[in-house]
């Protein structure tokens, strides 16, 4: 199996279809525009990242464990034919006695042709039924010398009065096993959640190395500007010659920010390159991302009180596929405990047969064939009752101990999950919240330092300002703009956290999901009662 995902109207339909001939995962394709877009990253690491194909075989492998539990319900033919001779000496006095009666033997031989079949079906009530057939044929120098066929033809019931009655016995293994192939299919979805999320945020660390490039790039452009106009000031001795080192440190230093920004940017492209499943030769084609940062003003301010927590708690325990993955191995736990009771029951069964037998002699073949209807004879009844029970019984007491504990087990990890989910959830929401507050803050110290820093030209200007002071306000508005970068970045990776804490990035489960852009932008909405 492979993932297609194909961009539709502004959203990403993600389908599970055959993989290729040979099994070999099919490429990714390459960007649809000049500038990479979040979608197409998405994309990308649906369509290509090696963990989307590792845990669509464990869908599979699970589904094939379900054929293999239903297989125990399967129609049972069973056929069999067999040719054996045997030679018994006889004693003296046998031997005189056959003499006497003109049989001069020394040895009794005997020739025995078997053929035996039957049909059975066991039922998930624990019920098995089946008709059976047994064909003999025998010839011997002393018994049947002529030959004789026998056949006998029955129908047999076997009813289960204590252990192995009913479907919640019978059927249990493949319940479980269908309930795990649901559990695997959660799973499939929680991966693709947390590699979409890994892109998520390996995308906006690119367009955050991005940003702060072109930061120190632009710093460096009027660090370099600087130099320029004290350079001439100096030589038209309007400046003397010290201040002349004060800009060039300035511009070596930006300068020196630039190069660890190129170097930045060179790993955030890297790390989305892996996001999004790509090799190391199509890492360096990755280019510029084209999508900006989510807009934190249009972002309400979300609940951060204990109710309004709780709200999105329960939506992501409603959405979460690694929480429901969990209720359903906890489900299939349960019903593999309920068989186990039932096994350490003694073994009592009601079993029946109905049937008849015909005889033919002769040694050809339709003799053989005619034993079905000549002669025959009946009815042949059987019904009885049959009870075993291992005295220590420690194989069933072993499965019941290994079964409950599984369950008890399972419950502790969906309550170990709820936790986990909840304080996923809690964290995240509150990282929204302080995002939002923390980008109006970082927007008013941007806005304000370059007011500040025109104030400082125009002082410089008017001979009442240093260079010094415009030096350190124009590097206070440049760590602004970097904190500005920082505070976009990390809104913008908070949005998809809460996206991923609530489940809302992928449909949980489903072979067919839409997966929109808004994902990306906006933080998900809470469904009120009506």
């Amino acid at each position: 199996m492979h993932v297609s995902v194909l961009p539709a109207a502004g959203c990403l339909v993600v389908l599970l279809a055959p993989a290729a001939a040979g099994g070999q995962q099919l490429p990714a394709p390459p960007p649809a525009s000049p500038r990479v877009t979040i979608m197409e990253a998405a994309t990308s690491t649906l369509q290509a990242h090696p963990l989307i194909q590792a845990q669509q075989k464990q869908v599979e492998i699970s589904r094939a464990v379900r054929q293999q539990r239903t297989g125990d319900f399967d129609t049972q033919v069973r056929w069999s034919a067999e040719q054996s001779r045997s030679v018994t000496p006889l004693t003296e006095p046998v031997r005189l006695s056959f003499q006497q009666a003109g049989v001069n033997v020394v040895s009794e031989s005997l020739n025995l042709t078997t053929v035996t079949g039957s049909f059975s079906k066991l039922f998930r009530t624990g019920i098995q039924v089946g008709p059976a057939l047994e064909m003999t044929r025998a010839t011997g120098n002393i018994e049947s010398p002529d030959g004789a066929s026998r056949a006998r033809v029955s129908f047999d019931v076997s009813v289960p009065l204590r252990r192995g009655r009913g479907k919640d016995v019978i059927a249990a293994p493949e319940r479980a096993a269908d309930i795990q192939v649901v559990a695997s299919q959660f799973d499939f979805s929680q991966t693709a959640a947390d590699l979409l999320l890994t892109t998520a945020t390996s995308y906006w660390q690119y367009v955050g190395a991005v940003s702060r490039l072109e930061i120190a790039e632009g710093a460096e452009a009027r660090a370099r500007d600087y130099v320029a106009s004290v350079d001439s000031l100096v030589k038209a001795d309007r400046l003397p010659r010290s201040e002349i080192y004060q800009v060039r440190a300035n511009l070596a230093g930006r300068a020196a920010d630039r190069i660890t920004s190129e170097q930045q940017l060179a790993d955030a492209r890297y790390g989305l390159a892996l996001a999004m499943g790509l090799g190391p030769s199509q890492a360096l084609q990755i280019p510029r991302p084209a999508d900006p940062f989510p807009d934190g003003k249009s972002q309400a301010l979300l609940p951060v009180a204990p109710d309004g927590i709780r709200s999105y708690v329960d939506l992501a325990l409603a959405n979460r596929a690694d929480y429901l993955a969990a209720e359903k191995r906890k489900q299939a736990a349960d019903v593999l405990r309920i068989a186990a009771t039932n096994g350490v029951l003694p073994q009592v069964d009601l079993v029946a047969s109905a049937g008849y037998a015909g005889l033919q002699e002769g040694r050809a073949a339709g003799d053989y064939l005619g034993s079905l209807y000549t002669r025959a004879s009946g009815p042949d009844l059987l019904f009885g009752i049959r009870w075993s029970r291992p005295i220590a019984n420690n194989v069933a007491k072993g499965q019941l101990s290994e079964a409950d504990a599984s369950y008890r087990q399972a419950i502790l990890l969906v309550s170990d999950k709820e936790r986990t989910v909840s304080g996923e959830v809690s964290s995240a929401l509150t990282g929204v919240y302080h995002g939002v507050l923390r980008l109006a803050k970082a927007e008013e110290a941007v806005s304000l330092y370059r007011a500040a820093l025109e104030g400082e030209k125009d002082k410089l200007r008017l001979a009442v300002g240093s260079l010094t002071d415009l030096l350190t306000v124009e590097d206070r508005l440049t760590s602004a703009l970097v904190d500005l970068s920082v505070a976009q970045e990390a809104f913008a990776i908070a949005l998809a956290q809460l996206r991923h804490a609530t489940g809302t990035l992928v449909d949980a489960g489903r072979p067919m999901a839409s997966i929109d852009r808004d994902i990306f932008f906006t933080a998900p909405a809470l469904k009120l009662p009506n």
